[in-house]
Protein backbone atom coordinates (compact mmCIF):
# COMPACT_ATOMS: atom_id res chain seq x y z
CA UNK A 1 0.00 0.00 0.00
CA UNK A 2 2.06 3.52 -1.36
CA UNK A 3 1.06 5.83 0.88
CA UNK A 4 -2.16 4.88 2.15
CA UNK A 5 -4.67 7.70 2.78
CA UNK A 6 -6.23 7.54 6.56
CA UNK A 7 -8.85 9.02 7.97
CA UNK A 8 -8.27 10.35 12.12
CA UNK A 9 -11.39 11.32 13.76
CA UNK A 10 -9.46 13.68 15.96
CA UNK A 11 -8.40 17.40 14.79
CA UNK A 12 -4.77 18.44 14.96
CA UNK A 13 -6.25 21.73 17.11
CA UNK A 14 -7.48 19.12 19.67
CA UNK A 15 -5.07 16.50 19.60
CA UNK A 16 -1.61 18.11 18.59
CA UNK A 17 -0.50 14.66 19.51
CA UNK A 18 -2.53 13.08 16.46
CA UNK A 19 0.36 14.32 13.93
CA UNK A 20 2.18 10.96 14.83
CA UNK A 21 -0.21 9.02 12.15
CA UNK A 22 1.30 11.47 9.62
CA UNK A 23 4.29 9.16 9.49
CA UNK A 24 2.13 6.18 8.01
CA UNK A 25 0.64 8.16 5.48
CA UNK A 26 -1.47 11.20 3.72
CA UNK A 27 -4.07 11.89 6.53
CA UNK A 28 -6.88 13.99 6.70
CA UNK A 29 -7.56 15.12 10.70
CA UNK A 30 -11.41 15.81 10.96
CA UNK A 31 -13.91 15.26 13.97
CA UNK A 32 -16.11 13.78 11.69
CA UNK A 33 -19.91 13.23 11.72
CA UNK A 34 -21.89 10.23 10.29
CA UNK A 35 -23.01 12.13 7.06
CA UNK A 36 -19.28 12.81 6.54
CA UNK A 37 -18.56 9.36 6.96
CA UNK A 38 -21.70 8.29 4.48
CA UNK A 39 -20.19 10.61 1.80
CA UNK A 40 -16.11 10.47 1.97
CA UNK A 41 -15.32 6.98 4.10
CA UNK A 42 -14.41 4.89 0.44
CA UNK A 43 -11.63 7.14 -0.06
CA UNK A 44 -9.39 5.90 2.89
CA UNK A 45 -7.40 2.90 3.51
CA UNK A 46 -6.87 3.22 7.20
CA UNK A 47 -9.17 4.85 9.35
CA UNK A 48 -8.89 6.09 12.91
CA UNK A 49 -12.32 6.64 14.79
CA UNK A 50 -13.58 8.84 17.81
CA UNK A 51 -15.60 7.69 20.20
CA UNK A 52 -19.30 10.16 19.24
CA UNK A 53 -20.08 7.72 16.57
CA UNK A 54 -21.21 4.15 15.69
CA UNK A 55 -18.80 2.27 12.95
CA UNK A 56 -21.52 0.25 11.47
CA UNK A 57 -22.41 -2.18 9.17
CA UNK A 58 -23.90 0.51 6.43
CA UNK A 59 -20.88 2.21 6.85
CA UNK A 60 -18.49 -0.28 6.65
CA UNK A 61 -20.81 -1.40 3.42
CA UNK A 62 -19.14 1.71 2.44
CA UNK A 63 -16.11 1.64 2.89
CA UNK A 64 -14.43 0.25 -0.16
CA UNK A 65 -11.21 0.75 0.03
CA UNK A 66 -10.69 0.42 3.62
CA UNK A 67 -8.06 -2.03 4.98
CA UNK A 68 -7.37 -1.37 8.43
CA UNK A 69 -9.58 0.40 11.14
CA UNK A 70 -7.66 1.41 14.26
CA UNK A 71 -9.11 2.18 17.28
CA UNK A 72 -6.90 4.39 19.93
CA UNK A 73 -8.71 2.77 22.72
CA UNK A 74 -9.86 -0.77 24.30
CA UNK A 75 -13.31 -0.65 24.36
CA UNK A 76 -14.67 -1.92 20.70
CA UNK A 77 -18.69 -1.29 21.27
CA UNK A 78 -19.05 1.17 18.63
CA UNK A 79 -17.25 -0.87 15.82
CA UNK A 80 -18.86 -3.63 14.63
CA UNK A 81 -15.88 -5.90 14.86
CA UNK A 82 -17.88 -9.39 13.58
CA UNK A 83 -18.98 -7.77 10.11
CA UNK A 84 -15.32 -6.42 9.81
CA UNK A 85 -14.06 -10.16 9.97
CA UNK A 86 -16.54 -10.76 7.33
CA UNK A 87 -15.26 -7.52 4.95
CA UNK A 88 -11.53 -8.89 5.51
CA UNK A 89 -11.26 -5.58 6.93
CA UNK A 90 -7.84 -5.64 9.87
CA UNK A 91 -9.17 -4.35 13.01
CA UNK A 92 -6.64 -2.96 15.52
CA UNK A 93 -7.12 -1.80 19.11
CA UNK A 94 -5.04 -0.84 22.19
CA UNK A 95 -6.08 -4.35 23.69
CA UNK A 96 -3.53 -6.12 21.10
CA UNK A 97 -0.46 -4.77 23.59
CA UNK A 98 -1.45 -5.95 26.98
CA UNK A 99 1.48 -4.74 28.77
CA UNK A 100 0.87 -1.38 27.12
CA UNK A 101 -2.44 -0.60 28.16
CA UNK A 102 -1.66 -1.47 32.09
CA UNK A 103 0.43 1.53 32.01
CA UNK A 104 -2.63 3.73 31.18
CA UNK A 105 -4.47 5.07 34.33
CA UNK A 106 -6.83 7.63 33.49
CA UNK A 107 -9.77 5.66 33.49
CA UNK A 108 -8.96 4.53 36.61
CA UNK A 109 -8.30 7.88 38.28
CA UNK A 110 -11.27 9.11 36.85
CA UNK A 111 -13.45 6.55 38.60
CA UNK A 112 -11.94 7.51 42.34
CA UNK A 113 -12.41 10.71 41.37
CA UNK A 114 -16.16 10.15 40.76
CA UNK A 115 -16.24 8.41 44.02
CA UNK A 116 -14.67 10.83 46.13
CA UNK A 117 -16.77 13.30 44.31
CA UNK A 118 -19.78 11.05 45.12
CA UNK A 119 -19.24 10.11 48.73
CA UNK A 120 -18.11 14.14 49.94
CA UNK A 121 -21.49 15.41 47.62
CA UNK A 122 -18.73 18.00 46.18
CA UNK A 123 -21.34 19.43 43.80
CA UNK A 124 -23.36 20.50 46.77
CA UNK A 125 -20.38 21.97 48.05
CA UNK A 126 -19.26 23.82 44.74
CA UNK A 127 -22.87 25.31 44.44
CA UNK A 128 -22.19 26.26 47.47
CA UNK A 129 -19.59 28.60 47.33
CA UNK A 130 -20.40 29.79 43.81
CA UNK A 131 -24.12 29.94 43.83
CA UNK A 132 -25.07 30.00 47.15
CA UNK A 133 -21.81 32.51 48.34
CA UNK A 134 -22.53 30.41 51.51
CA UNK A 135 -19.35 29.19 53.79
CA UNK A 136 -21.72 27.15 55.87
CA UNK A 137 -21.10 23.23 55.57
CA UNK A 138 -22.86 21.57 58.43
CA UNK A 139 -26.03 20.75 56.41
CA UNK A 140 -23.78 18.97 53.33
CA UNK A 141 -21.55 16.13 55.38
CA UNK A 142 -20.34 13.32 52.87
CA UNK A 143 -18.56 9.95 54.67
CA UNK A 144 -15.34 8.39 54.91
CA UNK A 145 -13.85 5.71 52.95
CA UNK A 146 -11.72 4.03 55.65
CA UNK A 147 -13.50 1.12 56.85
CA UNK A 148 -16.29 0.79 54.19
CA UNK A 149 -16.80 -1.82 51.63
CA UNK A 150 -16.06 -1.48 48.11
CA UNK A 151 -17.65 -3.72 45.83
CA UNK A 152 -15.99 -4.05 41.97
CA UNK A 153 -18.11 -5.30 39.33
CA UNK A 154 -15.22 -6.56 36.64
CA UNK A 155 -12.00 -7.26 37.80
CA UNK A 156 -10.05 -6.98 34.74
CA UNK A 157 -7.44 -4.06 34.10
CA UNK A 158 -9.25 -1.22 35.50
CA UNK A 159 -10.90 -2.93 38.02
CA UNK A 160 -7.74 -3.72 39.88
CA UNK A 161 -6.16 -0.66 39.29
CA UNK A 162 -9.56 0.88 41.59
CA UNK A 163 -9.14 -2.18 43.99
CA UNK A 164 -5.89 -0.52 44.35
CA UNK A 165 -7.03 2.62 45.41
CA UNK A 166 -9.50 1.59 47.85
CA UNK A 167 -7.24 -0.59 49.56
CA UNK A 168 -5.19 2.87 49.91
CA UNK A 169 -8.00 4.33 51.46
CA UNK A 170 -8.29 1.79 54.12
CA UNK A 171 -11.26 0.35 52.48
CA UNK A 172 -12.58 -3.64 52.27
CA UNK A 173 -12.77 -4.91 48.51
CA UNK A 174 -15.15 -7.15 47.20
CA UNK A 175 -14.94 -8.01 43.54
CA UNK A 176 -16.94 -10.51 41.29
CA UNK A 177 -16.30 -11.37 37.68
CA UNK A 178 -16.80 -14.29 35.71
CA UNK A 179 -13.87 -15.35 35.44
CA UNK A 180 -12.70 -16.43 39.28
CA UNK A 181 -8.59 -16.56 37.79
CA UNK A 182 -8.99 -13.23 38.10
CA UNK A 183 -9.37 -12.73 41.17
CA UNK A 184 -6.11 -12.41 43.39
CA UNK A 185 -4.97 -11.26 47.08
CA UNK A 186 -6.24 -7.33 47.02
CA UNK A 187 -10.16 -8.60 47.10
CA UNK A 188 -12.88 -10.66 48.70
CA UNK A 189 -13.94 -12.57 45.75
CA UNK A 190 -17.76 -12.84 46.04
CA UNK A 191 -21.13 -13.21 43.84
CA UNK A 192 -22.93 -10.59 42.59
CA UNK A 193 -25.92 -11.10 44.72
CA UNK A 194 -23.79 -10.77 47.95
CA UNK A 195 -21.47 -8.07 46.57
CA UNK A 196 -24.45 -5.94 45.55
CA UNK A 197 -25.93 -6.49 49.41
CA UNK A 198 -22.67 -5.66 51.49
CA UNK A 199 -21.17 -2.96 49.36
CA UNK A 200 -21.09 1.00 50.50
CA UNK A 201 -20.05 1.94 47.04
CA UNK A 202 -20.22 -0.02 43.68
CA UNK A 203 -17.99 0.67 41.05
CA UNK A 204 -19.04 -1.07 37.86
CA UNK A 205 -15.48 -2.08 35.44
CA UNK A 206 -16.75 -4.81 33.36
CA UNK A 207 -16.56 -5.16 29.76
CA UNK A 208 -20.08 -4.61 27.80
CA UNK A 209 -20.65 -7.98 26.14
CA UNK A 210 -23.92 -10.60 26.12
CA UNK A 211 -23.28 -11.27 30.22
CA UNK A 212 -22.97 -7.57 30.83
CA UNK A 213 -25.68 -5.76 29.19
CA UNK A 214 -28.26 -4.56 31.55
CA UNK A 215 -26.77 -6.36 34.60
CA UNK A 216 -27.43 -3.41 36.88
CA UNK A 217 -31.47 -4.02 36.78
CA UNK A 218 -34.22 -3.35 39.36
CA UNK A 219 -33.55 -6.91 40.66
CA UNK A 220 -30.34 -6.16 41.20
CA UNK A 221 -30.70 -2.57 43.06
CA UNK A 222 -33.35 -4.04 44.95
CA UNK A 223 -30.50 -6.21 46.46
CA UNK A 224 -28.75 -2.82 47.24
CA UNK A 225 -27.44 -1.92 50.81
CA UNK A 226 -29.88 1.40 51.53
CA UNK A 227 -27.33 4.65 50.88
CA UNK A 228 -25.08 2.76 48.14
CA UNK A 229 -23.46 4.78 45.85
CA UNK A 230 -23.10 3.78 42.48
CA UNK A 231 -20.47 4.42 39.88
CA UNK A 232 -19.74 3.77 36.30
CA UNK A 233 -16.80 4.29 34.14
CA UNK A 234 -17.35 1.03 31.82
CA UNK A 235 -20.40 1.33 29.66
CA UNK A 236 -23.73 3.03 30.32
CA UNK A 237 -25.67 -0.14 29.04
CA UNK A 238 -24.19 -2.72 31.65
CA UNK A 239 -26.72 -0.43 33.93
CA UNK A 240 -30.80 0.12 33.33
CA UNK A 241 -30.33 4.18 34.05
CA UNK A 242 -34.51 3.95 34.78
CA UNK A 243 -34.05 1.22 37.65
CA UNK A 244 -31.25 3.22 38.58
CA UNK A 245 -33.15 6.74 38.83
CA UNK A 246 -35.98 4.45 40.59
CA UNK A 247 -33.46 3.40 43.37
CA UNK A 248 -33.02 7.21 43.91
CA UNK A 249 -35.96 7.83 44.30
CA UNK A 250 -36.39 4.78 46.75
CA UNK A 251 -33.77 5.97 49.31
CA UNK A 252 -31.94 3.01 47.92
CA UNK A 253 -29.00 4.93 46.03
CA UNK A 254 -27.84 7.60 47.49
CA UNK A 255 -25.47 9.32 44.72
CA UNK A 256 -24.58 8.51 41.41
CA UNK A 257 -21.13 9.00 39.57
CA UNK A 258 -21.26 8.40 35.65
CA UNK A 259 -18.64 8.89 33.02
CA UNK A 260 -20.84 6.34 30.68
CA UNK A 261 -23.92 6.42 29.73
CA UNK A 262 -26.07 4.78 26.89
CA UNK A 263 -26.88 6.19 23.63
CA UNK A 264 -23.98 8.13 23.94
CA UNK A 265 -22.31 7.19 20.45
CA UNK A 266 -24.55 10.14 18.52
CA UNK A 267 -22.20 12.47 17.18
CA UNK A 268 -21.18 14.95 20.53
CA UNK A 269 -24.73 14.88 21.23
CA UNK A 270 -26.14 14.71 25.05
CA UNK A 271 -27.07 10.87 25.28
CA UNK A 272 -30.98 10.53 25.88
CA UNK A 273 -30.25 8.90 29.12
CA UNK A 274 -32.58 9.67 32.07
CA UNK A 275 -29.79 10.03 34.49
CA UNK A 276 -28.77 12.35 32.20
CA UNK A 277 -31.81 14.13 32.14
CA UNK A 278 -32.36 14.12 36.06
CA UNK A 279 -28.83 15.06 36.42
CA UNK A 280 -29.85 18.69 35.88
CA UNK A 281 -31.57 19.07 38.82
CA UNK A 282 -30.71 16.78 40.94
CA UNK A 283 -27.10 17.26 42.40
CA UNK A 284 -26.73 13.92 43.79
CA UNK A 285 -26.40 12.79 40.25
CA UNK A 286 -22.55 13.36 38.60
CA UNK A 287 -22.20 13.09 35.12
CA UNK A 288 -18.71 13.22 33.02
CA UNK A 289 -19.22 13.25 28.79
CA UNK A 290 -16.73 9.87 28.39
CA UNK A 291 -13.93 11.70 29.50
CA UNK A 292 -11.90 8.89 31.34
CA UNK A 293 -9.24 8.49 29.14
CA UNK A 294 -9.15 11.94 28.28
CA UNK A 295 -6.15 13.00 29.48
CA UNK A 296 -3.10 14.89 27.46
CA UNK A 297 -0.68 12.21 28.53
CA UNK A 298 -2.94 9.33 27.67
CA UNK A 299 -3.74 10.78 24.41
CA UNK A 300 0.02 11.26 23.81
CA UNK A 301 0.92 7.44 24.19
CA UNK A 302 -2.46 6.12 22.52
CA UNK A 303 -2.12 7.82 19.37
CA UNK A 304 1.54 6.97 19.75
CA UNK A 305 0.75 3.28 20.01
CA UNK A 306 -1.82 2.92 17.74
CA UNK A 307 0.42 4.32 15.32
CA UNK A 308 3.36 1.63 15.96
CA UNK A 309 0.27 -1.43 15.86
CA UNK A 310 -0.53 -0.15 12.11
CA UNK A 311 2.79 0.52 11.50
CA UNK A 312 3.52 -3.29 12.37
CA UNK A 313 0.71 -4.78 10.70
CA UNK A 314 1.39 -2.93 7.59
CA UNK A 315 5.15 -4.29 7.42
CA UNK A 316 4.31 -8.03 8.78
CA UNK A 317 1.91 -7.98 5.64
CA UNK A 318 3.84 -6.34 3.10
CA UNK A 319 1.58 -3.33 2.30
Amino acid sequence: MLKPKILVGFSEKDYPNVLTFSRLGDCTFKKYNRNYLISNIKKFDIFIPHLFEKIDKELIDLSKSLKIIATPSTGSDHIDIEYLKEKNIKFISLNDDKEFINLITSTAEMNWLLILSCVRNLRLLIDRVQVDKSWLNTDIRGYELNNKKLGIIGYGRLGKMVAKYGKAFGMKVLAYDIDPKKYDKNIYPVKLSQLLKESDIISVNAKLNKTSFKLIDSDEVSLMKKGVILVNTARGEIINSQAISKGIDQNIISAVGLDVCGNEYQSSKLPEDVLVKRSFNDKRIIITPHAGGSTLDAHDKVFGKTTELIKLHLEMNGL
